[in-house]
């Protein structure tokens, strides 16, 4: 392995999987299926050049040679209009991952990792695309990443902040731009031997301020075993941020929260994922001793109380992204497993979601996915990145059935790929 991939060691192990089947049999037949699932494949034309803005994907990766070197990181920009497709790509050799990167202030916010750098990309007159550094941290720990980036005013005083979580000395970050429009960044909370996988921002305690909620934990094993791990929510005014536990997992840990209001109560919901257990055997395989689990933290009288609102039967699911993807006036969520597939979570009306499967066929160790509309016909679209498959594509619910377009190839083939994140924008 070479020395460069750190922790990332188990999940190249799925990535050089290309083409292992994504179905879980025994998964499936849990799955009371809306319709009969993912129709066949359906490809796009072929890629062709967009001009001017477009809606778009940004997808951010990390891409390796076939003898595990990692490459410059990666961003892949799909245009689209009139039902066609266009790609671009961005490369920073200064980072060998873009973790996340959205559409921000006319141009692209990038977060990279090895070394950690938060850029801001913008388009010049020739059409190239250049970065201004706006953060270049550097801590004691074995790696320097950034991790995920979350905006949204947190500090109270009506402009939003930029909150970022890192690799792997457990920093959340919280920058503010000042007149000069220079970005200074107040660090918490660090500590060793800590990662910070997500940042999600919301307003759980409907006071009209949004809070950040974080999940840190133990580092990552590069076997797969299971590490612990909490989720954090901090309160921040001008000044300073503090931080409360919200639930210590002592088993797993969380890679993937959410925070939005499912239920229409006009207050944010806390939706945190925690990955199965994981146990090494003795030959060095993984046992699955528990399913994922999908849990709703609702805050009482000081204290958290968790409700378990569904299970996906997988190692881990790292995207629970929300929409109303049948279109019934009902926010779903969209659960994307390891090595499961593709999974619609509908909502029972008592709290908790059915879970069926979309495509058993779609996985990926990240298995990014996203939600929204960029064909414009007022329907929500689901845009997944299917690493395993080495496809980009899209899926639309039809009123019986889900349809599956491939976008694009994710390639070369002589490259393996880990695709972090889809975000989408104008560009």
């Amino acid at each position: 392995m070479h020395q460069g991939l750190g922790r990332w060691g188990w999940a190249l192990a799925a990535v050089v999987c290309l083409g292992c089947g994504g179905g879980d049999e025994a998964a499936e037949g849990k799955g009371k299926a809306k319709g009969k699932g993912a129709r066949a494949d359906k490809a796009t034309s072929e890629l062709v050049e967009i001009a001017g803005p477009a809606p778009a994907l940004l997808i951010g990766q990390a891409h390796f040679s076939q003898d595990a070197k990692p490459l410059p990181a990666k961003l892949v920009l799909l245009r689209t209009q009139d039902g066609k497709w266009g790609a671009e790509e961005i490369s920073d050799p200064e980072s060998n991952v873009f973790h996340k990167a959205i559409a921000w202030q006319g141009g692209i916010l990038t977060i990279g990792a090895e070394a950690a750098r938060l850029k801001h990309w913008t388009r010049g007159a020739d059409g190239a695309w250049t970065a201004k550094t706006l953060w270049a941290p550097k801590w004691n720990g074995k790696f320097n990443r950034l991790r995920d980036l979350e905006v949204g005013d947190v500090t109270g005083d009506g402009k939003d902040d930029l909150v970022i979580a890192t690799h792997d000395e457990g920093v959340v970050a919280v920058g503010q731009q000042g007149a000069d429009g220079a970005w200074a960044f107040a660090e918490y909370d660090q500590r060793a031997d800590t990662f910070v996988h997500e940042i999600e921002l919301g307003d759980v305690d409907g006071d009209g301020k949004k809070e950040i909620y974080a999940t840190p934990s133990a580092r990552n094993n590069s076997s797969g075993e299971s590490q612990p791990g909490s989720v954090w929510r901090y309160d921040c005014d001008a000044s300073a941020c503090k931080h409360e536990a919200v639930v210590d997992f002592t088993k797993s840990h969380a890679k993937e929260i959410l925070v939005r209001d499912l239920d229409g109560d006009g207050k944010d919901e806390l939706y945190v994922v925690r990955e199965g257990v994981n146990v090494k055997q003795a030959d060095g395989s993984m046992k699955l001793e528990e399913p994922v689990e999908i849990t709703r933290q609702d805050r009482a009288g000081g204290a958290w109380k968790a409700t378990t609102v569904a299970q996906i039967q997988d190692h881990q699911t790292r995207f629970l992204v929300p929409g109303d993807v049948d279109g019934d006036g009902k926010t779903d969520l969209v659960a994307a497993g390891f090595k499961s597939g593709l999974w619609f979570l509908k909502p029972k009306g008592d709290g908790t979601f059915e879970p069926s499967l979309i495509d058993k066929n779609s996985s990926g160790f990240e298995h990014a996915t996203h939600v929204a509309d960029l064909d414009g016909d007022g329907k929500l679209e689901i845009y997944v990145a299917a690493d395993d498959q080495r496809e980009f594509r899209v899926y639309r619910w039809s009123g019986t059935g889900w349809s599956k377009t491939r976008i694009a190839p994710i390639g070369p083939a002589s490259e393996n790929f880990l695709t972090w994140n889809i975000q989408n924008g104008t560009l």
